[in-house]
């Protein structure tokens, strides 16, 4: 218990000390915590909302950013869910506090101070908003802004990312949450998908799982957005899938400091939304990380995108 609460102690130490010091590159002490090599390759996170990455996707991802490896994580929703239909947290604001909440966290990881330079790429008819972290330029974000699945103001109502994905034909469209200009369908994101991949060439593409167990219920817009990767993903590269919401119904499997380090991310991330509050959930969340076959030695827990 000594070993657990001294982690717990160097976080906070590290969450009050990392933001005012002054240059930084990676912080050492936690590449050490989480032991590994710099890999080689790119590594692209398809997520569907801000924290799926850091819920669901870690420590395996943390382990990568802790490392100096280059990610590029994509959020195809904005993720701004009902906020100010009961509360007067405005939903712009909100999806904006979201990035915000992604961009500190991938900072603190990273030994970096959270500072971003932001530009925006026209993919196929979608622009999407790429930051690129000032003082470690290999970690990136990308922010698509399609409406989240939880949102009834979204056009055609709730499940905007599951009804493009069912709609192959491009039959109906959904406006773009950041864009309202733009009504997108289902090859407007696939596009979109095979564009970014063109240009960033990933060797690892990181997704939810496309076929969750039937044991369990999983956010619809996890699903929908790793069956869009999987579309899109060219071949030749090495496709990963995580277990989003089922892994509550799963044992622990993470060791005390990686428990630890995830809380203590998705604390700094926590900080800046006010809608994941405290709950059974998170703790959860936190203590597990599943990849689709746990069953598999992780070498080769990898599921084919064709």
């Amino acid at each position: 218990m000594r070993g657990v609460r001294s982690v717990g102690v160097f976080m906070a130490v590290a969450a009050i000390v990392l933001p005012v010091v002054l240059p930084l590159a990676r912080f050492p002490a936690l590449a050490a915590l989480l032991p590994g090599k710099t890999p080689a390759g790119l590594y692209l996170q398809v997520a569907a909302h801000p924290d799926d990455d850091l819920l669901f996707m870690s420590p395996d991802l943390l382990k990568l950013v802790a490392h100096g490896a280059r990610t590029v994580t994509v959020y195809l929703t904005a993720g701004e869910s009902v906020a100010g239909m009961r509360d007067d947290h405005a939903p712009g604001p909100y999806a904006a506090s979201r990035e915000q909440g992604v961009r500190a966290a991938y900072a603190w990881v990273a030994g970096a101070r959270d500072r971003w330079r932001r530009r925006t790429l026209l993919l196929g008819r979608v622009p999407v908003a790429v930051d690129t972290l000032a003082d470690l330029p290999r970690v990136q974000l990308v922010f698509v802004g399609l409406p989240d699945g939880g949102d009834p103001r979204a056009s055609g109502g709730r499940g905007a990312l599951t009804r493009l994905w069912a709609d192959r034909d491009g039959l109906s469209c959904v406006r773009a949450f950041l864009h309202r200009a733009l009504c997108l369908s289902h090859g407007d994101v696939t596009d979109m998908l095979r564009a970014l991949m063109r240009g960033f060439r990933p060797t690892v593409l990181r997704t939810l799982d496309p076929e969750p167990s039937p044991a369990g219920l999983d956010h619809p817009d996890h699903v929908a957005a790793a069956r869009f990767a999987a579309e899109a993903v060219p071949p030749g590269v090495e496709v990963i899938a995580y277990r989003g919401y089922t892994i509550q119904l799963l044992p622990p499997n993470l060791n005390p400091i990686e428990r630890e380090i995830k809380r203590e991310v998705f604390g700094v991330y926590r900080r800046h939304d006010y809608r994941a509050g405290p709950g059974h959930r998170y703790d959860a969340w936190t203590e597990r990380m599943y990849r689709r076959r746990p069953d598999a030695p992780p070498a080769h827990d990898s599921w084919s995108a064709r």
